[in-house]
């Protein structure tokens, strides 16, 4: 019983124990290393868009997409016509060759990257729309389109980053909410330490009364946290 009890408390603890904030800074920092290896690698970007859900995958897709809209206005600035930025961009990329394609046959941009980006994944395809709609107003307003897609992908960027942040900032109460899941547990294993008998107090009526309120108790307050949680997240 007693190695029982010692066995139970170390997995709680286990369980329990937060990840250190350093460590998953560095998870985070090395994740974003990643990405942004990932934009000058175009098998690694198309294998990234061939991917399923997930954050991760979804940051991705996003980082993908706004460096594909920012290389898109650096090669507008230069003076290249749309029809040569976007072979040039399918030729680092394949997944935009259908947009390539469509305004070598005469389409007009906009139209081209929001009718042929669809196929995309969401993340990249949203971000494309956004650049197809800013392109299309530039065009029809005589407004340059090249300084508005890159402020446009700045400003991408920026709720990219601010994405991140926010992950950061709840990584602490995210630990937090775990470990008070699991205190039950380890309450139970050291009432065990100390020569409680788990059954008799189950058995008794205020054992039960004292579980059953516990039990609501810990629903409601799993249900306030994540409420908390989803709140901050928006």
């Amino acid at each position: 019983m007693i190695v029982l009890t010692a066995v139970l408390v170390a997995v709680g603890v286990i369980l329990t124990a937060p990840p250190d904030p350093g460590t998953r800074l560095r998870e985070l920092l090395r994740r974003g290393g990643r990405e942004e290896s990932a934009r000058s690698s175009p098998l690694r970007l198309l294998h990234l868009l061939r991917r399923g859900g997930g954050a991760e995958e979804a940051q991705s897709e996003r980082l993908w997409a706004i460096s594909a809209v920012e290389n898109c206005a650096h090669l507008l600035k230069v003076g290249m016509t749309p029809q040569a930025v976007m072979a040039t961009l399918s030729r680092q990329n394949e997944a935009l060759s259908p947009i390539s394609r469509a305004i070598s046959l005469g389409e007009e941009p906009g139209r081209a990257i929001a009718t042929r980006s669809a196929n995309l994944p969401a993340p990249a395809a949203e971000v494309l729309a956004g650049m197809a709609a800013v392109w299309t107003v530039s065009e029809r307003s005589g407004a340059p389109a090249a300084e508005m897609i890159l402020r446009y992908a700045a400003a991408q960027r920026d709720a990219l980053d601010a994405e991140r942040e926010r992950q950061i900032a709840m990584a602490g109460p995210k630990s937090t909410v775990r470990v008070l899941s699991w205190l039950p547990l380890i309450g139970i294993g050291l009432g065990l330490l100390i020569g409680v008998e788990p059954v008799e107090l189950i058995t008794g009526l205020p054992g039960q009364l004292s579980i059953s309120g516990g039990l609501i108790l810990y629903v409601l307050g799993r249900w306030w946290m994540r409420s908390m949680m989803l709140r901050a997240q928006r």
